[in-house]
């Protein structure tokens, strides 16, 4: 902040370039911030992004969810054991931050709402793409499923996300049979995601067989070829039709359960980023010492000037005459930028262990697969700091709302503001 005091007047200077009220008030002349929110044109070549992955439990990940999809630039992500009940808080965060929902809970065998809700499935989207459930007319028993259509631009495909669970059984062919019968109809593109809990790098299983046979017999195939497990098992898949191009399946550890997130881009074209464009003074290049003499020479520090002036004439006068001084000193620039928003807590200690965790992922994905040692040495080296790395977002998580709670301890308003956003309670 700048002040200037010269013959009498005195003359209050703010460093933040936001709109500003009335120069009555004592602040800068409000005739020049301006904010404008658009919508840039995304080239015809950029293809929206999927993820799936079974999370074990989306409630106490929240944070690193949203972290892995800005990095991967997911536009879509399907989740399974999500283990949400209704009115989750962190599916009503996820709608205040602007992203879609659609969801099923797995329902309770019994009213007993203190423990774990386990199994459920949702579909989560970003702004611009858009989410409906879809009603195939049956819901199996044998495992839990959610049907979405997805439509990004002109495009759109059906998305079924399944999860399985429990003891095999041939009830799960069959009904598994009947809702690909039911979707197969459909002449959108076909999705189906999820976990199934079968080992499908085993051809000797005899249920891995009937899977792959069920799907042949309707033009679907799996594109899975890695394990997707951490003991090395192949139990996560994303199905589609053979007559459609095949997609590139990547398998990656993200490190937020013992399931890998399964990332594929499909035709649908990406929704265009948002880009903001502002208007104001770069402050930062404003000397203080020239513009306190600018302000000393102008007629806000002649008494004569101003000294038989109303208090209406007087806010004119320095709304016109700061106006004039910094349009001189600084002229004002629009700046254009893309609309990335950060979390609160991100500081450089975070930037500092995020880029070692991303040198170290990259080192780990380069080493040479014949060289065993290699292999292990740098992925035990990315498993240790990216454990750290989950414990230091932890920790200035909560130490960020720890002081923001004290700091508006004495002012409740703000505190429940406060509150509401961390429940999901935010306008979007």
């Amino acid at each position: 902040m700048l002040r200037c005091v010269a013959n009498g007047a005195v003359v209050i200077v703010g460093n933040r370039p936001a709109a500003r009220p009335a120069a009555a008030a004592g602040r800068l002349p409000s005739s020049l911030i301006n904010v404008h929110t658009d919508r840039h044109s995304t080239p015809p070549d950029i293809k929206l992004t999927f993820g799936c992955l079974n999370i074990l439990s989306v409630t106490n990940k929240l944070d690193d969810l949203l972290e892995v999809r800005r990095d991967l630039s997911l536009g879509v992500m399907f989740l399974v054991e999500t283990w949400h009940d209704a009115d989750s808080v962190a599916f009503r965060r996820l709608r205040s931050d602007g992203l879609q929902v659609v969801d099923r809970l797995r329902t309770r065998s019994v009213a007993d709402t203190l423990s774990t809700n386990h199994g459920g499935v949702a579909a989560v989207a970003v702004s611009g793409v858009q989410l409906t459930a879809v009603d195939l007319g049956v819901q199996p028993d044998t495992f839990e499923m959610l049907c979405v259509r997805v439509v990004s631009g002109l495009l759109s495909c059906i998305a079924v996300v399944v999860y399985r669970t429990g003891p095999m059984s041939a009830a799960f062919f069959a009904e598994l049979s009947d809702v690909l019968d039911r979707v197969t109809t459909y002449v959108d593109p076909i999705l189906v995601v999820g976990d199934v809990n079968i080992h499908l790098q085993d051809n000797d299983d005899p249920y891995a067989r009937q899977f792959t046979e069920l799907l042949a017999a309707h033009g679907l195939g799996c594109r899975v070829s890695l394990p997707t497990h951490d003991m090395g098992g192949l139990l996560d898949v994303v199905v589609t039709r053979d007559d459609l191009p095949l997609p590139t399946v990547d398998v990656l550890d993200v490190g937020l359960s013992d399931h890998r997130l399964l990332c594929w881009s499909a035709q649908l074209a990406r929704p265009c980023p948002v880009y903001m464009s502002t208007t104001s003074w770069p402050w930062r290049r404003l000397d203080a010492d020239t513009f306190c003499d600018a302000v000393q020479s102008s007629s806000l520090c002649h008494p004569d000037v101003w000294s038989q002036l109303d208090i209406g004439a007087l806010a004119q006068l320095y709304d016109d005459e700061l106006t004039a001084i910094l349009d001189r000193l600084i002229p004002v620039r629009t700046v254009r930028c893309r609309r990335r928003p950060s979390d609160p807590w991100f500081d450089e200690d975070y930037r500092a262990a995020k880029r070692h965790t991303r040198q170290l992922e990259r080192a780990a994905r380069r080493a040479d697969p014949a060289n065993a040692d290699a292999v292990a040495a740098t992925t035990a080296a990315w498993t240790s700091q990216r454990r750290a790395y989950g414990a230091l977002l932890c920790q200035k998580r909560e130490a960020f709302w720890q002081t923001k709670v004290d700091a508006e301890r004495l002012s409740l308003r703000q505190l429940w503001q406060s509150i509401d956003v961390l429940l999901g309670r935010g306008r979007v």
